[in-house]
């Protein structure tokens, strides 16, 4: 599997050695751009991007405009000095998702580079759920479910499967609707009556 890659803007030597030790450390591929201009060409969607407060041809948050005008979902850590913090919370309210006070810690740079690793994966799982269709997700979660009904035995699957995800649609209407039966009948296109039954059934 080839390594994730990150993009490091910054032309400070220091800083450069810097996070090259700690992605060689966590896999990572460091892509090093030195401006805003360069960094914005080699910039592409969810990426973990490094970005230095001071460049060549503008400031972090210069930089950080540029590249969310062409990319999504980038994760950006950005390095502020210690007498501009400011610039920092500035940088969170640009979509940036940590900063780091100058000068930087080795431990400190470790721990938030992971994180946003963490959380880019997590962010991917988040977005291939939702944009799944109803099919493929049932189809994913009964991959697992019906290796394990097989070993069991003597279980009907179709009733099983059938109920469970009926149990959990009417629970899932009348939490939505806040217990109003006559809501939840309208969302789900059934009867009160079948609602009513359908309540007592499944002891909801």
């Amino acid at each position: 599997m080839p390594a994730e890659e990150l993009l490091l803007i910054s032309d400070e030597p220091s800083t450069i050695a810097l996070v090259s030790r700690i992605a060689d450390g966590l896999n990572l591929k460091v892509r090093k751009k030195k401006d805003i201009r360069s960094a914005v060409k080699a910039s592409k969607d969810y990426q973990i991007v490094i970005v230095d407060n001071c460049l060549p041809d503008g400031d972090c948050l210069e930089c950080l405009q540029n590249l969310n005008t062409l990319n999504n979902d980038q994760m950006y850590i950005v390095f502020v000095d210690s007498v501009e913090r400011k610039l920092g919370i500035r940088a969170l309210k640009d979509n940036a998702l940590y900063y780091i006070v100058k000068p930087v810690e080795h431990d400190e740079l470790k721990v938030t580079v992971h994180r946003a690793m963490e959380f880019k994966k997590l962010r991917k799982e988040v977005r291939t759920l939702y944009q799944c269709t109803v099919e493929d997700f049932f189809r994913g979660k009964l991959k697992d479910y019906i290796p394990q009904i097989q070993k069991i035995g003597n279980i009907a699957l179709y009733d099983t499967v059938i109920s469970e995800v009926e149990r959990a649609l009417i629970k899932l209407a009348i939490e939505e609707t806040g217990g109003n039966q006559v809501q939840a009948s309208r969302l789900l296109g059934l009867n009160r009556n079948t609602i009513r039954n359908k309540l007592k059934k499944y002891k909801i």
